[in-house]
């Protein structure tokens, strides 16, 4: 095992991508890549590398065979010093006890659904915006004040608590994101305080429509803003050719998992967010 000093040439095989192609998308990502390699025969067999995410976790992704994982663990936690979080999916029983046996544990379980746009409309079709209160599209909004909403909103979802948003980061998220859309990215904002209170966000992705988030500052909670926001998002995302939109929850949220059953959500599989503490 040995942290990756540039080359490009020994492991770009693993990304299935060439040197070059490598080598550039590490450099979109600041150039300043964490990476540690596996080796048999002189020739690259697997991978891990880390990217610090803005809630402060250290999240890893490993390519390459799968026997080498633990080991690779092993180095970047030795060298990093921090716990250690990756994604997995809850079907592939071989990954799970590869990671588990590099002393990775399930964190988190979220669930993804696919979501008919019709049957979740009718259930909030009595949603409406309350008095004193507007809704306003992403791109014609303050980016920083909204900037700071997303950061107070993101503290408040289980998995990324801590979070601390990069700056440069989200302008290129509004910007230069193509899933990105105005009409399905909304804020709310208190009409007498110009407060901004609340967004919701949907993704316009090449797969289709993903839900990314809804959410409103914690003394707007007893209004019915978040369910407006919801309503008036979704209303513009069924307009892209899609019948349906993605979405993840937890088990572990019932009130939100409940409803899934109630709109007849098809489940798509679990996955499991891991930590090496």
């Amino acid at each position: 095992m040995a942290r990756f000093g540039g080359e490009y040439e020994l492991v770009a095989g693993l990304y299935g991508v060439s040197s070059g192609k490598l080598r550039e998308r590490d450099e979109r990502r600041g150039g300043s890549t964490l990476r540690w390699v596996a080796t048999r025969g002189g020739e690259a067999s697997a991978a891990v590398e880390g990217w610090l995410r803005p809630d402060d976790r250290m999240f890893v992704s490993f390519v390459g065979d799968r026997r080498s994982y633990a080991e690779l663990a092993d180095a970047a936690a030795v060298e990093l010093e921090r716990p250690l979080y990756t994604f997995v999916d809850a079907a592939d029983d071989e990954l799970m006890a590869v990671l588990q046996s590099g002393g990775f544990e399930v964190e988190i379980t979220e669930e993804r659904f696919s979501l008919r746009f019709d049957q979740v409309l009718a259930g909030l079709r009595r949603a409406w915006v309350p008095s004193g209160f507007s809704i306003r599209s992403a791109d014609t909004v303050d980016e920083d004040r909204l900037f700071a909403l997303d950061n107070v909103l993101r503290n408040d979802v289980p998995g990324i608590d801590g979070w601390k948003g990069d700056r440069a980061w989200f302008r290129d998220e509004l910007a230069e994101s193509p899933p990105f859309d105005p009409s399905a990215y909304l804020v709310a904002v208190d009409d007498d305080s110009g407060a901004y209170v609340g967004l919701v966000r949907i993704w316009r992705n090449p797969s289709g429509p993903r839900f990314g988030l809804v959410g409103v500052r914690r003394e707007y909670r007893h209004t019915p803003i978040a369910a407006a926001l919801l309503r008036e998002a979704l209303a513009a995302a069924s307009q892209w050719g899609y019948g349906s939109f993605t979405a993840e929850t937890s088990p572990a949220n019932p009130a939100i998992y409940r409803r899934m059953a109630r709109v007849d959500a098809e489940s798509l599989g679990r996955f499991y967010q891991m930590v090496r503490r």
